[in-house]
Formats: C-alpha cells, sequence, structure tokens
C-alpha cells in the first residue's frame, strides 16, 4: 500500500492507495472513498479518519481523508469546508486513471457534521450557492455515491445545532437565511447520488430522524438508497469495535456491520 500526504486548498489531505494484484479483479478500475471525519466543525476526529480508510483500503477500496477547515473560535468557517470538500473530490476524479479509480465510481463518506459535509456535496453540486465552491464543470466535484453515518442532515430541529454554531458562527440563529441552503434534507433532488445511510436509533446527539428524512427525500424523488437504523448504540461509534471503542477485542458492537455492507455497496454497480 502506497500512502501519500497531499494539500487541498491548503488542507491535509491523505491518500491510502492498496496495492492492485495483477489477478485483482478490478486492477485499474477500483472504487474510491474521500472521507470527511466528524467533529461538530471544531475538530475532524481521527477515530473517523485513518481507521475508517484503513478499513476500506483493506478490500482494495482506495481511501482519502480529507482534514477539511473547522473553526477555533467563534469566528464561522463557512464556505470553507465545502470549498475544500468539492476540490478533494475533483482531486481524485482528475487523478484516477494515476491510482487505478474508476472516475464513475468516487464516493464520498461523512461522520456526524463531516455527514453534513459528505451530504452537501451530493446536494449542492448543482445548485446556484455552490457554482462558485464546484469550477467550471460541476460533474467533476459531483460524489458517484453518498455513505452517510449519523450525519448532520437537517439544518432545523431535531438536528445537532453546534455543527451550526460552528459552521456559520457561534449563536448562529435558526432564523439565519443560509440555513435552508445548506439543509440537505431541502436540497434533496433528481441528481443527488445513491447513498448508503446509517444510523441509531439511541443517537441523542444526532438523531437518527436525520438519516430517515434524508432517505425519505430520495424515494420521493427516485433515488436508490440503502438504510440501516440498529436499536442501540451511541453517537460517534465509528467501526464499533475495539480499534476506535473502549471494548475488548471479539465484542464488537452490533453497528460494526455497516463497513462490510458500505463495501458491498461501493463494488456494486
Amino acid at each position: 500500500m502506497r500512502y501519500i500526504e497531499e494539500k487541498i486548498e491548503n488542507r491535509p489531505f491523505r491518500a491510502y492507495l492498496p496495492t492492485a494484484t495483477e489477478r485483482s479483479h478490478y486492477r485499474g478500475k477500483r472504487p474510491a472513498v474521500v472521507i470527511f471525519p466528524g467533529g461538530g466543525y471544531a475538530f475532524t476526529y481521527e477515530g473517523e479518519a485513518e481507521p475508517i480508510a484503513l478499513r476500506f483500503a483493506a478490500e482494495g477500496i482506495p481511501a482519502f481523508v480529507l482534514d477539511y477547515t473547522c473553526t477555533d473560535s467563534a469566528r464561522e468557517v463557512y464556505p470553507k469546508p465545502m470549498i475544500e470538500a468539492f476540490a478533494a473530490i475533483r482531486f481524485v476524479r482528475e487523478h484516477a486513471e494515476e491510482y487505478g479509480i474508476d472516475p464513475h465510481n468516487i464516493a464520498s463518506l461523512g461522520f456526524s457534521a463531516g455527514g453534513h459535509l459528505c451530504g452537501c456535496t451530493g446536494t449542492l453540486w448543482n445548485k446556484p450557492i455552490a457554482k462558485d465552491w464546484v469550477g467550471e464543470k460541476p460533474e467533476l466535484s459531483r460524489p458517484d455515491k453518498l455513505i452517510l453515518c449519523y450525519a448532520v442532515l437537517k439544518a432545523e430541529p431535531p438536528t445537532h445545532k453546534g455543527s451550526f454554531d460552528n459552521l456559520l458562527g457561534e449563536g448562529a440563529a435558526w432564523e439565519d437565511a443560509r440555513l435552508p441552503l445548506l439543509d440537505a434534507v431541502k436540497n434533496v433532488d433528481g441528481e443527488t447520488p445513491e447513498s448508503f445511510l446509517w444510523s441509531t436509533a439511541a443517537d441523542t446527539a444526532v438523531p437518527a430522524v436525520n438519516t430517515l428524512d434524508f432517505a425519505r427525500a430520495l424515494a420521493e424523488r427516485g433515488v436508490p438508497f440503502e438504510l440501516h437504523i440498529w436499536r442501540h448504540g451511541e453517537h460517534g461509534l465509528c467501526l464499533g469495535n475495539q480499534v476506535t471503542q473502549d471494548q475488548p477485542f471479539g465484542q464488537d458492537d452490533e453497528v460494526s456491520e455497516w463497513v462490510r455492507e458500505a463495501i458491498k455497496f461501493m463494488y456494486e454497480a
């Protein structure tokens, strides 16, 4: 496996490129994922970064991690994370041949607030608000698939208001005119990528209704999706095993199944 460190809009961008053997069925046409860790737009959580990338790389899927701009004060960071996210997807597509990637099977994958960023890449790429973020050819910035993990997808209650406070500035009111424009659920349309979504019914930080409402919006517009809601599990479970949780080896949380299912989703046409 090759490990490469790049810069996207001057932000750290890490690539985990598994070696494709001569007998690999997907040699030269592998799917790829661009990972946006969570952290409420205050930081990017490492448990949702390299451990996730390594799991996908272990299954032959090149994985990229973007440490997008987050706030370190009450100042807003919008729209820097969005600009960086679209640029990251463009970078992967433009280097697809070099990295042995199928340019038509690139997914953005996000957790929590990183899930909001992921959702934005799939729902804003063709909207006026993103005209200056996506470049002259918006289709190059569009992910082919979305993998949304306990994602912040609504910009109105019930959601994680802290993420929007950090994105737009502390104390951002629900009346902020930008919020509807950043609501992934409201921005779903017929050109939103097919999606894989999962959450838990017990998540109190980012209620599962975010995931359910996004899935409903996809269904209403005929966009294919796969949905998993587990009964138990707190917010931020990552892999759901000893790598990212304080639990003994062999006692994986039931949500740990999501990774295998998401990998199947990536390999399916």
